[in-house]
C-alpha cells in the first residue's frame, strides 16, 4: 500500500499555476486579508513534528511546578530549550537538569496497577530530563521564563527524535494518532505528554489526553518486535474532575458521530484467486462538540484510498500511511456541534486472501472507515457487488438481490443502529433450521473448502479426521443453547440468526449473526470444547450484542457471562457436571498461573501485557466466569438445590438493559436488589481485587446430647489481605443419602467453626463443595 497525499498535492500545484497566472494588476488590487492560505496536507503538518528540534531560544528555570491531574512535575533548577513550532505554535520543550516527577493516581484499582510496576502505590521520582509535549497551558507557563539564544547541546534534537520515532509506525506519514490529532487541530487543547527520564529506572511516559475516555496514562518502554508497540499502559483513568461520573465509553469521549453509512462495494477475483475490494463509503456526521479540521478514522492497512470529498464537492485531502490504520480527512473548517456533514471515501485493496477454497475475511477488521473520535452507533445500509459462485451473508437485513451476468448484487439494511457491520462469503451450501421454541437459523458452511482441505493436507501425508453431516451437528448445538438461553434470561434479540464458517481459530458474534471457526465445523471434539465454544459465542446474543459491556472495564459482562453460560449449556444438555467443573479447574489453574503477573477483571484488555500475553483470556472469560459462578453458589438454595434466585437475577438484568450498555456498577446494583444485602465487598475482592485464598482446613467431629453431633472446623486463610472474606459452602456427610450443608464466613488468618448439632456421626467433610469459592484447598489432619 501507498500513502496517500496526491490528490491535496495536487490541488496546491493547481492554486499556485492559478495565481501565477493571474496579471500583476489583479493580485494588486485583492486586499490581502481576503486570500485564504492554501491548505496544508498531512505530510507537511507531520513533517513539522517528525523534525522537532530545539529552536536555539533557552531559558534558565528553577522551581518551575507543572501540575497536570494526578501528576506533577517540578523542574527543580536546569535550562529548557523551546523546540520548533508545528503550525506556527509552540508545542514541545525540553528541561535537562534537576526535577522530580510525582504521579499519585486517586484510583485504588491503578495503585495496585502501579504496585506492580514500581513496587510502590504512587511514584516520587529524582529525573534528570524531560521531552514536554503540549496543546494545554504549558505553552503560556514557559513562554514567562527570560528566553534568550544560546548553544544547544548536540544531543538534544537526537534525544527528541528518539522519542518522536518511539510514537511512530515504520512508514513516513505514521505517528500515534492520539498525540498527531491535538497537534494537528489547533482548537484541540489540553493535551499534555512528557517523557521522563528517571535517574533510576527506565524512563515513563505521563499523558494527559482530554480526547480519550480516560485521559491520564503513564506508559513503560516495551519492546516493540514482541509487543507491536513501544510502549504499554501502566495506568489509566478518567481525569480527577470526572471521577464522580462514570465513564460510558471504551476509549474515545464522543466528539464526533457517525450516524448512518451508505457502502456500496464490489468484490472481484484477482488472478491470484484473492478477492480485491473497490468500495464508497458515504458517512453522515454529526459533531458532538467542536471537531476539526482534520478528523481521524480508521480503514484496514490492505486498503488504500483513492480520494475523498465532502457532500459540497470539496476534496477532504485524505491521507493513510503504508500498514497503518489511521485515516485521516480535512474539513473544509472546525465543525460545531450539532452541524450535519456528509463525506465520501473511494478505496480499494485486497480485503480478501484465499486459501484453497477458504476466503479469509476478518469479521472485525475495519474494512470500511470506523470512527475514532467517537463510539455512538450507526445504521448501516450496504450495496454488494460479488461473484455469482460465492454466496454472501452480510449483518442487517437482505431487502434486494439481483444478477446481472456473473455478479450477484445484493443489498442489506439494519434496522437500528449497530457498532459495527460484518460479512462473509465463500463457496458456501446454505441450510435452514427450525425447531420449535428456537429461533430460525441459516447455516453457511462450506463443504467444498473441507474438502480441497483434506485433500491439500493428505498429499502432504496429513490426515484430517472429519466428522459428517456438521452443518447438522452445529445447526443442533446453535439451537439447542438459543433455546435454553431464551427460556433462562428472556427472547433473544432477533428470532432469525446466521451462523457461517471462518477460517479462523476463533468466534465472534455480531447482532443476529454468529460467526465461528472452521475448527467446530470440521469434527466436536470428546472432551465438550466443541459445544462449550458455540454455546459461548450464542451467548454473546444476550451479552454483548443485547447489552453492550459500557466501558472496556465491564468486559468482563459480556465474555464473562457467555463463558458461564457455555458452561451451564454444557451442564444443562449433558446432565451431568463434569465438563463443568473440568473447565472452571482449568480457568482456576490458568489464573493461578497469573496470580503475580495478573491484574484484576476490571481493567479488562489491559490484562494482555509482554508479560502475560493470555492474561485478557484467562482473566476477564475464566476469571469472569468464576465470579459468576461463586454468585450462583452463593445464592443456592440449600434445602432444593435450586438457582431460581440467581437466574432471576439474570433475566432481571437483561430485562433492565436490553438495547442498551450496562457497567459493573450497573450490574451490581441488580444483583444487590436479589441478594437483598450490599455486595460491594464481594466486588472490590473479586473483580477489583487480584488475590486469591488459600485454605487450610483441619475438622473433628464430637459427640453431644441426645446422640447427636456437632463438628468442629479451623480454617487458615492465607495469601490474601486481613479483611479478606468470603461465605464457604461445607457438606457433611451423615450416611443414608443424607448430607447437611452450611455456609462458613471465613476471614482474617484464621476462623473457628462449630456446626449446629446433626442427627448422625459426620462420615466425610467437603470444604468449599461445589467450588464455592475461587481457592486452592489444602485439607489437613
Amino acid at each position: 500500500m501507498r500513502a496517500r497525499s496526491h490528490c491535496a498535492l495536487g490541488a496546491l500545484l493547481t492554486a499556485t499555476i492559478i495565481l501565477a497566472s493571474l496579471p500583476a494588476l489583479t493580485i494588486a488590487q485583492s486586499p490581502p486579508a481576503r486570500m485564504e492560505p492554501p491548505v496544508r496536507t498531512f505530510l507537511e503538518h507531520h513533517a513539522e513534528i517528525a523534525r522537532l528540534a530545539p529552536t536555539g531560544r533557552v531559558a534558565a528555570v528553577s522551581q518551575l511546578v507543572l501540575r497536570r491531574d494526578v501528576g506533577e512535575i517540578t523542574l527543580e533548577r536546569g535550562q529548557i530549550f523551546l523546540l520548533s513550532p508545528v503550525g506556527g505554535r509552540t508545542v514541545g520543550a525540553f528541561f535537562r537538569g534537576t526535577g522530580r516527577f510525582r504521579f499519585a493516581p486517586l484510583d485504588p484499582v491503578e495503585r495496585a496497577q502501579l504496585q506492580r510496576f514500581a513496587d510502590a502505590p504512587a511514584l516520587d521520582a529524582p529525573l534528570t530530563e524531560a521531552i514536554l509535549l503540549f496543546t494545554d497551558s504549558t505553552g503560556d507557563q514557559i513562554e514567562r521564563l527570560p528566553f534568550g539564544a544560546a548553544a544547544v547541546p548536540d544531543d538534544i534534537a537526537g534525544l527528541v527524535n528518539d522519542l518522536v520515532r518511539s510514537l511512530s509506525g515504520e512508514h513516513q506519514g505514521s505517528l500515534d494518532g492520539d498525540v498527531m490529532e491535538p497537534l494537528i487541530n489547533p482548537d484541540n487543547r489540553g493535551f499534555f505528554l512528557a517523557h521522563i527520564r528517571r535517574t533510576r529506572g527506565d524512563p515513563v511516559l505521563f499523558q494527559v489526553n482530554p480526547t480519550l475516555a480516560e485521559a491520564v496514562r503513564l506508559l513503560r518502554p516495551v519492546n516493540r518486535r514482541e509487543w507491536g508497540r513501544n510502549w504499554a499502559v501502566v495506568s489509566s483513568a478518567p481525569a480527577e474532575s470526572r471521577m464522580a461520573t462514570e465513564t460510558r465509553t471504551w476509549r474515545y469521549v464522543d466528539r464526533l458521530e457517525v450516524s448512518s453509512y451508505v457502502l456500496d462495494v464490489r468484490l472481484s477475483e484477482r488472478l491470484d484467486a484473492n478477492l480485491a475490494m473497490t468500495a464508497t463509503a458515504t458517512l453522515t456526521l454529526v459533531p458532538v462538540t467542536t471537531v476539526g479540521p482534520w478528523l481521524r478514522f480508521t480503514l484496514d492497512p490492505e486498503l488504500d484510498v483513492d480520494s475523498a470529498r465532502w457532500g459540497s464537492g470539496e476534496p477532504a485531502f485524505p491521507f493513510k500511511a503504508d500498514d497503518e490504520t489511521d485515516l485521516w480527512l480535512r474539513m473544509p473548517s472546525a465543525a460545531p456541534p450539532g452541524d450535519t456533514l456528509r463525506v465520501a471515501v473511494f478505496y480499494h485493496g485486497t480485503a480478501i486472501d484465499r486459501y484453497g477454497e477458504f476466503f479469509y475475511v476478518d469479521p472485525a477488521s475495519s474494512w470500511f472507515p470506523r470512527n475514532a473520535e467517537g463510539e455512538r452507533l450507526s445504521l448501516f445500509d450496504i450495496t454488494y457487488h460479488s461473484p455469482f459462485q460465492y454466496p454472501l451473508v452480510s449483518t442487517g437485513e437482505r431487502v434486494d438481490s439481483s444478477r446481472a451476468e456473473r455478479v450477484v448484487n445484493t443489498r442489506w439494511v439494519t434496522q437500528a443502529p449497530i457498532p459495527h457491520a460484518t460479512f462473509n462469503l465463500g463457496l458456501f451450501r446454505a441450510r435452514r433450521f427450525e425447531n420449535p421454541g428456537a429461533p430460525v437459523l441459516d447455516v453457511f458452511m462450506s463443504d467444498d473448502a473441507h474438502r480441497i482441505l483434506r485433500r491439500d493436507l493428505a498429499s502432504r501425508g496429513i490426515l484430517l479426521l472429519e466428522q459428517s453431516n456438521m452443518s447438522e451437528v452445529v445447526a443442533a448445538d446453535i439451537s439447542n443453547s438459543l433455546a435454553i438461553f431464551q427460556s433462562l434470561y428472556g427472547e433473544p434479540p432477533f428470532q432469525r440468526f446466521t451462523v457461517t464458517e471462518i477460517p479462523y481459530s476463533e468466534g465472534v458474534s455480531f447482532p443476529g449473526m454468529i460467526h465461528l471457526s472452521w475448527g467446530t465445523f470440521s469434527n466436536t471434539s470428546t472432551d465438550g470444547f466443541d459445544q462449550f465454544f458455540r454455546a459461548h459465542e450464542a451467548a454473546h446474543q444476550w451479552w454483548g450484542n443485547a447489552i453492550r459491556a459500557a466501558t472496556y472495564r465491564d468486559a468482563w459482562l459480556s465474555e464473562g457471562l457467555a463463558t458461564h453460560s457455555a458452561l451451564v449449556y454444557l451442564q444443562t444438555v449433558k446432565r451431568r457436571n463434569d465438563d463443568y467443573y473440568r473447565f472452571l479447574d482449568r480457568f482456576r489453574t490458568e489464573i493461578l498461573a497469573l496470580t503475580r503477573r495478573g491484574g484484576p477483571i476490571s481493567i479488562g484488555y489491559r490484562n494482555a501485557t509482554p508479560d502475560a500475553p493470555s492474561g485478557y483470556q484467562h482473566i476477564v472469560y475464566g476469571k469472569g466466569a468464576w465470579v459468576l459462578h461463586m454468585l450462583r453458589v452463593l445464592m443456592l438454595d440449600l434445602s432444593t438445590l435450586r438457582s431460581d434466585r440467581f437466574n432471576e437475577m439474570l433475566r432481571d438484568y437483561y430485562g433492565t438493559f436490553r438495547g442498551g450498555e450496562a457497567s459493573t456498577l450497573d450490574f451490581r446494583a441488580i444483583l444487590e436488589r436479589h441478594a437483598g444485602v450490599p455486595m460491594g465487598w464481594f466486588f472490590d475482592q473479586w473483580v477489583h481485587g487480584t488475590h486469591i485464598p488459600t485454605y487450610r482446613v483441619s475438622w473433628r467431629s464430637e459427640a453431644a446430647e441426645g446422640g447427636r453431633f456437632r463438628v468442629h472446623l479451623t480454617v487458615r486463610q492465607e495469601n490474601v489481605p486481613e479483611d479478606f472474606r468470603m461465605p464457604v459452602l461445607v457438606a457433611v456427610d451423615l450416611g443414608d443419602r443424607r448430607t447437611a450443608r452450611f455456609r462458613i464466613e471465613v476471614h482474617g488468618g484464621q476462623t473457628e467453626y462449630a456446626s449446629p448439632l446433626l442427627p448422625a456421626e459426620p462420615r466425610s467433610l467437603t470444604f468449599n463443595e461445589f467450588q464455592s469459592v475461587l481457592a486452592e484447598v489444602r485439607m489437613e489432619r
